[in-house]
């Protein structure tokens, strides 16, 4: 009978075992194997977005924001309009500029520049020479020539030799610089990328990096990878092949390889990550290997165990058959049988599962103070704390930042000193969510200043704490403990208001009286014209205003959060409105930063800080416009001098109401657009006369009613007349 109970478990065990194998390994096993590759996707895609965005992107934009033609440029475009050779003092300001540059842009290994009107070359950001020789330029600018005949104004170009003078391998990016007073000249520069700097964003000990450039050009093999396998994989991903998906496999000379390409839609790069399939599925073998001989060893182990419980259950009723076959006086023999051993080893158990629970009171008391601060007041909790619930009156404190390196212990030796404290109050102390301790103080309301005085003294003495939040007195009802703590919790919300408060307390904030609007609005239309006139004092003092007003205003902390996130807003929509980019700018997105700042003055800090930079931004780009618009309007007016120009020609020509127009032109060229005129129509008058043209021809000419007006005007600006001036001035030209 033994032998097939055993037989029948075994099976029974066995067939179960394959079916969970079956089942749940199977099963399991592939769901893994997507979320590896899955994962291993979303990491390689991210290591590909901050290489083209922190280095490759960066890069690219580098002749664009130093090479432009505004005055904080200056230094480093003043080669290209004379030559500084010899002259120490602009060869010192372009090498600390460039130097500047240099700290900004770490994975820059190099920097060349080539000032083509004045055949300077700047060379690793500090060496200048004078290239006036085909043999110098192609020496201290040996990717120049190949640049030159590729007929672009921007190419990638893969520098396996090295740059001058380091000679180290680098990829290149060069761009040629224009304006149209250089006359057809421009700037050539080279920014040489450091191949170490890939190697900080993605892993290459494992797997090979490919970047290929616009114009499908592979520009780097990441260190053991091999430039064949690498031509072969892309031409690949642009037949039809292999689908270009994210995550691809392929099998390049007999052997398989798991490839990760990615196009970027801003620069233009392509990125390739492969590795062989050997080592990258080596993690998910190795655990599948370990998962299939764990889960065989669990199945001998059962199938052990299982032999020796049939075993066991088999000696043990053999046994009850001889007692109640002796007891019976029936004699069979096969030796003594007892179960004392087994009630002994029972009776153990029973005395190590006492042992237990008592050690786990201090762990269920906290569980039931817990349950009466969430309002679960079941009846275990009222068996476990009813003896504390004898007073009247109950509040619920919030401690914060409590330093302790076992919390259990702590709060045990807290219950001790403040369980019936000097017969007054009952102190029941529990752990919060996010750190600290919460506690529930039961008291009678006639003794509330002495017990509220004596708890914060005693626990002051105890143990280190940091703030304290004080909930709302209640009477000791139902449902009133977790009213107290609510309260609790919603004072603790406007510790986000009063950083520098140690003790918050319900009643001192008024939480009912809190106004739930104000009159920020108005407040943020200054912000806004502070910001649009680029006035950071005004921002200063508008943002001191407005944490003076959360912290004296009596606002809901709804309210300041919503005021706040406001603010933020309208900072985005002038960044916007002045089309500048939060990325580039501030390299993350400030409409989700500020939710993680933790107290009202660090965002003060932070905003103020925002301003400086976003401002400097806005002054940046704004000098490149006003350069641009005051060349094409002194261009426009010298052409139209004769012509009878007006205010509002220009205004249609730019496409401006003259208001706005005037104010601008006096802004520019520091006068107003009427004396302007003015001096411009004299100076003209001057070199008409000295053409021995008559002042009615003058007069006429220039757009004046009469030649007895343009002689008014005339004497107000010399001193004399037209003719005394001619007389005077041009005499000895006539003889």
């Amino acid at each position: 009978m033994f032998k097939k109970l055993l037989y029948i478990n075994l099976l029974s065990i066995t067939v179960l075992s394959l079916f969970n194998y079956i089942v749940f390994h199977s099963m399991n096993s592939r769901a893994y194997l997507e979320s590896f590759k899955a994962y291993n996707q979303r990491i390689t895609n991210l290591a590909f977005q901050n290489i083209d965005r922190q280095i490759m992107e960066a890069a690219m934009g580098i002749p664009q924001l130093y090479f432009s033609d505004i005055n904080q440029n200056k230094d480093i475009l003043l080669p290209q309009e004379e030559n500084i050779m010899g002259s120490p003092a602009p060869i010192r300001k372009l090498v600390d500029r460039l130097e500047g540059l240099q700290k900004v842009y770490p994975y820059v290994e190099s920097l060349d520049i080539f000032y083509e009107a004045t055949n300077t070359a700047v060379t690793d950001f500090s060496s200048v020479h004078q290239a006036e020789t085909e043999e110098k330029l192609s020496k201290y600018l040996p990717w120049y020539d190949e640049f030159r005949a590729s007929g672009r104004d921007a190419l990638f170009l893969e520098n396996q030799d090295g740059f001058y003078p380091t000679k180290k391998p680098a990829v290149s990016y060069i761009k040629k610089v224009t304006l149209p007073k250089w006359k057809g000249r421009g700037i050539f520069v080279a920014i040489h990328i450091s191949l170490d700097s890939f190697r900080k964003l993605i892993d290459e000990g494992n797997g090979t990096l490919v970047l290929i450039s616009p114009d499908e050009k592979i520009l780097y093999v990441s260190k053991g990878g091999e430039r064949q396998v690498c031509e072969t994989i892309l031409a690949m991903l642009r037949t039809d092949k292999i689908q270009e998906l994210p995550l691809v496999s392929v099998n390049v000379s007999d052997e398989d390889i798991t490839v990760f390409p990615y196009s970027s839609s801003i620069t233009g790069m392509k990125y390739i990550y492969y590795i062989q399939d050997n080592t990258f599925y080596a993690d998910y073998n190795v655990r599948n290997r370990i998962f299939l001989m764990n889960f065989f060893l669990s199945i001998l182990f059962n199938l052990l165990i299982l032999m020796v419980l049939s075993w066991i259950n088999h000696y043990t009723f053999k046994k009850q058959v001889l007692k109640a076959s002796r007891e019976a006086g029936i004699e069979i023999k096969g030796g003594k049988a007892s179960i004392d051993q087994s009630l002994n080893v029972l009776a153990k158990e029973i005395l190590t599962l006492n042992e237990t629970v008592q050690s786990s009171k201090p762990m269920l008391r906290q569980n039931a103070v817990r349950a009466l601060l969430l309002g679960r007041e079941q009846g275990m909790v009222r068996e476990e704390l009813g003896e504390y619930l004898s007073y009247d009156s109950v509040r619920v404190v919030l401690m914060y930042c409590i330093e302790s390196t076992d919390v259990n212990e702590t709060i045990e030796a807290l219950q001790e000193i403040f369980l019936n404290r000097n017969n007054l109050y009952h102190g029941l102390f529990t752990t919060m969510d996010r750190g600290g301790f919460v506690s529930i103080l039961i008291f009678d309301r006639k003794n509330k200043g002495e017990v509220f005085e004596d708890f914060s003294k005693s626990l002051g003495e105890t143990l280190k704490s940091g703030p304290m939040v004080w909930g709302a007195v209640f009477s000791l009802e139902k449902d009133n403990i977790k009213h107290s703590y609510k309260t609790a919790v919603d004072t603790a919300r406007y510790r986000f208001v009063y950083p520098e408060k140690k003790d918050l307390r319900y009643e001192e904030l008024n939480l009912e009286g809190r106004k739930e609007s104000g009159s920020h609005l108005k407040l943020f239309d200054l912000v806004e014209r502070a910001v649009n006139s680029e006035n950071y004092l005004d921002f200063k003092y508008h943002m001191e205003s407005l944490m003076v007003s959360f912290k004296e205003g009596n606002y809901t902390i709804d309210y300041c959060h919503s005021t706040l996130r406001d603010l933020v807003a309208l900072l985005y929509q002038i960044m916007n409105q002045k089309q500048l980019n939060m990325w580039i700018v501030f390299g993350y997105d400030i409409r989700e930063y500020y939710k993680q700042i933790e107290n009202i003055d660090q965002f003060g800090e932070w905003i103020l800080n925002l301003c400086q930079v976003l401002l400097q931004n806005i002054r940046q780009k704004k000098q490149t416009v006003d350069t641009d618009l005051q060349t094409r309007l002194t261009k426009m007016m010298e052409e139209n001098l004769e012509n009878g120009i007006s205010l509002d020609f220009l205004s249609d020509q730019f496409s401006m109401r003259p208001d706005a127009l005037s104010r601008l032109f006096k802004q520019m060229m520091g006068k107003g657009y009427t004396e302007y005129i003015k001096e411009k129509k004299m100076e003209r008058a001057l070199e008409l006369l000295k053409e021995d043209k008559s002042v009615k021809d003058i007069a006429q000419k220039l757009g004046y009613n009469s030649p007895q007006y343009f002689i008014k005007i005339f004497k107000e600006v010399y001193g004399v007349t037209p003719y005394q001036y001619k007389k005077e001035h041009f005499k000895n030209s006539r003889e």
